[in-house]
């Protein structure tokens, strides 16, 4: 891995680091605020439900009044009570109203409240029904949020909504108490009841809320209100007792100053949930917004500081990378970059400066020295080409005797060395010139003679071939001869075998006709059998209706005709019986008489077969005949190519003989061209004057070239 990757990864992998905690915090903040905003909005649904109520109550408490006064009080007030609530639940969401299907039945309700064709309690009931559903609904969405405190007041509401409830059941029963002048039963118990769950239910919320609302006070709200006398003077009355000196009227609306006082409560305390809730939120949202700040910031300066640190790298590295290439093309003069620098990369360029300067040092050093080594190198250049001009003159007595440089004078030896090995050769050469020729003369006229034996050789095979070609070609005519007779006898013999077979399935068809013939008749007699009983049942059917008398007379005629009829089928019977005996007979007759033929065609099928194994042994020998004598045939002809060959081979021998005495005499002249020994030269003088055909005479500087044999391939002296 790179530097400048190793780099780039140190600043990524915090500034992933940095992103992945910064999205699980604001993650975290989202999901708070989102949270929060669900709490805000359930708080803000609740508390509308809970003004629904509040207009419920009333309209009950007003419809229990009209109810029971016969429709004398409370019609103007129910209207605009109506109307209030009508806009409370213009402000409740739909899709919440869909959870109260009972709201649904509102409107028939009222009108069986205006006309009066509904009781107090079936009001009651229907009103405490949807009331009751909504509370219910309503605690379900304060007690469950995710904020301790909203649960906290939100209970002490629940609580508070419910005693009001309780207090607005009350009031419609002691209107409907009022309004008949005294309080039966049932009415009674509705009234002390719900006065008893109304003060515990109080209890509760003053017990819940006076944490965050220290002056409630309900007491003083029901003291202020002068309910609690009438309520304890009802209560002392007991059922269908003397009630208070007061109207349904004036009750009605004491106990509404009350339940209005317990509403401003709600009202009181809904604010302050509200506004908790929308703390939360804004809480909330700040601390997302925060969170979403500072990460980016820190993911912005990250970024910065890794984009500079990089760019720094590329530029002082980049930098330093071309000072290096330059050292490294042997320019020394430059000054590398950022010298004056205090950092590490200054460092390395006053490393660098220094390195430079020894460099330049050492290559002028090196400069110097090589010069020295070319003068010493021409000097010695110069010697060796005199002496190897003196050589290409063919004088090999040019030995170098002068001493060369130190470094130079393995060359001189190596020279001298060459120099006396090859007048070594030549003084060799010399001296098996005149053998190679007197050789070469034995062998030109020994080819001579195989030249000849081996063409009279070849004529002969060349006959013997044509002869053995002729017959071989008669043999194999005779092969195929026998072959196409082994395949005629083949063809009769399958058709003797057809015909054997077809024979075999005529005697089948044949016994089987019998077979049926026979099946004939024996169903001929039973028909005649039946002709027979036929003809005795209309005999006794004669001699019944001959009984009868008059009355028989026309049965009798019947009976006769049938007695004729059977008489005539059992005629017929008995000659189509005699017909298929003799048809039998005439069958077996012939079965005995194809089955006969059947085995003269088996006798004639075993001697064709034997016929044809004779026929087909005679074609297979002839078959081996004429292969043999194939091979036979190949083998001559393969021999006479061959000495054919060896005939054409053996005159480019012949030729070669020739041409290398010639080439002999051409080698003992060129080698007498050398300046050698004394010795040595005599020697080539007369190896010069025994040789009849070296009496030729060559310049120095001719060049001799070897000369070419026509039609000489190796091919054809690897076959020889």
């Amino acid at each position: 891995m790179s530097l400048r990757s190793q780099i780039l990864l140190l600043v990524t992998l915090p500034l992933i680091v940095l992103v992945f905690i910064g999205g699980l915090k604001g993650s975290a903040d989202l999901d708070r605020y989102r949270s929060a905003q669900t709490i805000q909005s359930e708080t803000h649904e609740a508390l509308t439900l809970i003004n629904l109520v509040h207009f419920l109550q009333v309209e009950r408490g007003q419809s229990a009044a009209l109810i029971s006064s016969q429709g004398t009080v409370f019609k103007n007030e129910l209207v605009k009570t109506r109307l209030a609530t009508k806009a409370s639940l213009a402000k409740t969401p739909a899709s919440t109203i869909g959870l109260f299907p009972q709201l649904t039945k509102m409107n028939e309700m009222r009108k069986s409240v205006d006309a009066l064709t509904i009781n107090t309690p079936q009001m009651a009931a229907y009103y405490s029904g949807v009331i009751n559903q909504i509370l219910t609904q309503v605690g379900g969405q304060l007690v469950l949020q995710d904020n301790p405190e909203i649960v906290q007041i939100g209970s002490g509401l629940i609580a508070l909504s419910t005693a009001k409830e309780a207090a607005g059941v009350q009031r419609a029963a002691g209107a409907t108490g009022f309004g008949l002048g005294r309080f039966e039963l049932p009415t009674y118990q509705k009234f002390a009841e719900k006065g008893a769950t109304e003060a515990q239910l109080l209890r509760l919320a003053s017990l819940t809320l006076g944490e965050y609302f220290a002056d409630l006070d309900f007491a003083k709200g029901l003291r202020q209100s002068r309910l609690q006398d009438i309520r304890s003077a009802v209560l002392a009355a007991g059922p269908n007792g003397p009630v208070p000196d007061l109207t349904a009227q004036e009750w009605f609306s004491r106990a509404t100053s009350w339940l209005t006082y317990l509403h401003s409560v709600e009202n009181m305390i809904a604010a302050n949930m509200d506004a908790l809730a929308g703390q939360q939120a804004q809480s909330a949202r700040t601390a997302l917004l925060i969170t979403i700040t500072l990460v980016l910031l820190s993911v912005l300066a990250s970024t910065a500081i890794g984009v500079r640190l990089i760019l720094t790298f590329t530029r002082q590295f980049g930098a330093l990378q071309k000072d290096l290439d330059k050292l490294a093309h042997k320019e020394f003069d430059f000054e590398p970059a950022f010298m004056e620098s205090k950092t590490e990369i200054g460092h390395l360029s006053r490393a660098m400066n220094i390195t430079r300067a020894a460099l330049k040092t050492a290559e002028d050093r090196l400069t110097s020295i090589e010069q020295e080594r070319v003068a010493d190198r021409g000097a010695v250049i110069g010697r060796l080409d005199q002496h190897l001009s003196r050589l290409a003159a063919r004088d090999l007595n040019c030995t170098i005797d002068d001493i060369f440089p130190r470094d130079y004078e393995q060359l001189r030896e190596s020279f001298n060395t060459t120099v006396a090995t090859l007048r070594t050769t030549v003084e060799q050469v010399v001296d098996a010139a005149d053998s190679i020729r007197s050789g070469a003369a034995e062998i030109s006229q020994a080819s001579d003679d195989l030249s000849n034996r081996t063409e009279s050789q070849a004529a002969t095979l060349e006959q013997t071939a044509a002869a053995l070609e002729q017959m071989t070609v008669s043999v194999k005519s005779s092969a195929e001869g026998a072959h196409s007779v082994e395949i005629i006898m083949d063809e009769a013999r399958q058709e003797a075998t057809n015909s054997g077979e077809v024979v075999q399935k005529t005697v089948s068809a044949m016994k089987q006709i019998e077979q049926s013939s026979g099946r004939i008749s024996q169903i001929i007699s039973v028909i005649d059998d039946i002709a027979f009983q036929t003809n005795l049942l209309a005999l006794n059917a004669g001699v019944e209706a001959a009984r009868a008398g008059e009355a028989g007379r026309g049965f009798a005629v019947v009976a006769s005709e049938v007695r004729a009829l059977a008489q005539r089928s059992s005629d017929a019977a008995t000659e189509i019986k005699s017909l298929i005996n003799d048809s039998a007979r005439h069958v077996e007759n012939g079965v005995d008489l194809v089955g006969q033929a059947g085995k003269a065609l088996g006798n004639i099928v075993d001697r064709v077969n034997h016929i044809s194994q004779l026929v087909t042994e005679i074609a297979e020998g002839s078959a081996e005949q004429s292969t043999g004598l194939g091979e036979i045939n190949i083998g001559v002809t393969q021999l006479d190519q061959v000495t054919q060959q060896n005939a054409a081979m053996v005159e480019q021998a012949t030729a070669a003989g020739h041409l290398l005495n010639d080439n002999a005499s051409k080698l003992a002249a060129m080698v007498a061209q050398f300046k050698i020994s004394k010795n040595s030269h005599r020697a080539v003088s007369r190896s010069n004057r025994s040789s009849p055909k070296a009496n030729w005479e060559l310049e120095e500087n001719t060049t001799v070239k070897p000369a070419k044999v026509v039609g000489l391939k190796a091919g054809d002296w690897q076959e020889f």
